[in-house]
């Protein structure tokens, strides 16, 4: 046998054995303060993101190991066909239960934090960090194929069911952060229009203003009766009072 050609050398050889190392939960570390310098993170934040990143990235190893998904390779962000998306989903149960049991020592605010960073692309996140540290050896996001991985990695259950499973009261007087990355905003999007909704009734964003950004949630919001048309368009014009093209664009605000 020729080990020199079975053995993978130099980076991809260093990219398997973290791979490997990860899929058992033994994962390097990761500065969450030094990766994301202009947002205020305090101990309970950083609590939150590492025990997001301790127990999602794992899985999600396990289960792309399972599927001889590669990661690593461009080629590997085409799932269709692949189970990727059916394999997940059944793992996100497992997931928040682990994340569940492994909470039930952190105090009350810790829990909701990670309620919250879950609900709008927690898990994905940190394995984009993960995937940074592995790739550059420096605390950084991994931005290749970001919105593949967040259709994998987005946990999609309901807001009230995570919240019970991980005993929280979702009407706690708790803040909701949102994470700095040059130019970008994160944990800015949510995994549905409930949770859309849900985020307007907890004072985090106006409904006007959260429409503009996504059609989508602005016929929701209007259904719902958060918000209507004209005041919509009220705050279209002030904030665009001369008539000028669209100075804020739309975005994408679901998974």
């Amino acid at each position: 046998m020729n080990i020199s050609a079975a053995v993978p050398h130099g980076i991809n050889r260093a990219q398997e054995l973290h791979r490997q190392y990860g899929a058992n939960s033994i994962l390097p570390e990761i500065n969450w303060q030094d990766l994301f310098p202009h947002s205020a993170l305090n101990p309970v934040h950083l609590q939150a993101l590492e025990h997001i990143y301790q127990s999602a990235v794992p899985l999600a190893l396990q289960v792309f190991e399972e599927l001889k998904f590669d990661i690593f390779s461009p080629a590997a962000f085409h799932p269709q066909g692949l189970g990727l998306f059916d394999k997940l989903a059944q793992k996100e149960s497992q997931l928040i239960q682990i994340l569940a049991n492994d909470s039930q020592s952190l105090n009350d605010e810790t829990r909701h934090q990670i309620w919250s960073m879950l609900l709008r692309g927690g898990a994905v996140l940190v394995f984009k960090a993960w995937l940074g540290k592995i790739k550059t050896g420096e605390n950084s996001l991994d931005m290749t194929q970001f919105d593949e991985i967040s259709d994998l990695l987005f946990i999609k259950t309901p807001p009230a069911s995570l919240a019970h499973t991980l005993n929280v009261n979702p009407q706690a007087d708790y803040d909701h952060i949102f994470l700095m990355y040059g130019n970008e905003v994160f944990l800015d999007r949510f995994n549905s229009l409930e949770t859309a909704a849900l985020f307007v009734d907890l004072s985090v964003y106006d409904a006007a203003f959260l429409s503009l950004r996504d059609e989508r949630v602005a016929d929701y919001l209007k259904a719902k009766g958060y918000v209507s048309q004209d005041q919509i368009d009220d705050l279209r014009c002030a904030l665009n009072p001369l008539g000028c093209p669209e100075l804020m664009g739309k975005q994408d605000c679901l998974a």
